[in-house]
């Protein structure tokens, strides 16, 4: 009897210590992991944050750049004007140099978000590049092209803060555009231009 009672006594002792390290080890794990949960956390928040720059409400740029016409041979172009736009459609008026014809154009394109990284955050001030595709059409006279499809692809340097806030600095970007002829659909123009932008989210107004 007195075997089995210190038999039994022991087991108890085993299953208690047992269970101790089990909870500790739990505890500790659990701990020994802040910076992972913490970035787990932080994942699923800054899932859930608004991106500002998909469709901006409104917008303004001024740009100017240069390319080159195919032709038979191809020939330099130059390039200034401006844009205006916002909920995913954009107007674009312009000057250009395209020999032998120096003309205006106008054109009305699509702004529609592609991507963007990194993806949302808190850090309003921090930089981040949103890619918007432009598909659209216009006209550009006297000479030359007439009227033609584009193709365009913009990428923009943009911050939350300058997204949000009518008092902070124009955000710079890049396009390239292919122009392409109703007339005569393998010439056309390349170009690459670089502006300041001004733009305003969808929901944010002019304050």
């Amino acid at each position: 009897m007195r075997f089995q009672s210190r038999w039994n006594w022991v087991v108890t002792v085993q299953a208690a210590v047992l269970s101790l390290f089990l909870i500790f080890s739990s505890t500790s794990f659990a701990q020994a992991n802040p910076d992972n949960q913490a970035a787990a956390n932080s994942e699923r928040v800054n899932s859930k944050l608004e991106d500002y720059s998909k469709w901006p409400g409104f917008l303004l740029a001024l740009q100017g750049g240069g390319g080159w016409f195919s032709q038979p041979g191809t020939s330099p172009t130059a390039y200034g004007g401006f844009k205006i736009g916002g909920g995913g459609f954009v107007l674009d008026l312009g000057y250009d140099h395209v020999r032998p014809h120096d003309g205006v154009s106008v054109e009305a394109s699509g702004l529609l978000p592609v991507v963007r990284f990194p993806r949302p955050q808190r850090d309003e001030p921090k930089n981040y590049l949103r890619v918007f595709a432009q598909p659209g059409m216009g006209y550009r006279g006297p000479g030359g092209i007439g009227g033609y499809l584009s193709a365009k692809m913009m990428l923009v340097l943009f911050s939350d803060l300058r997204l949000t806030s009518s008092s902070t600095k124009f955000s710079p970007y890049i396009e390239a555009q292919r122009r392409i002829p109703f007339n005569a659909p393998s010439q056309g123009d390349n170009r690459i231009s670089f502006g300041l932008m001004f733009a305003i989210c969808e929901h944010c107004g002019i304050d």
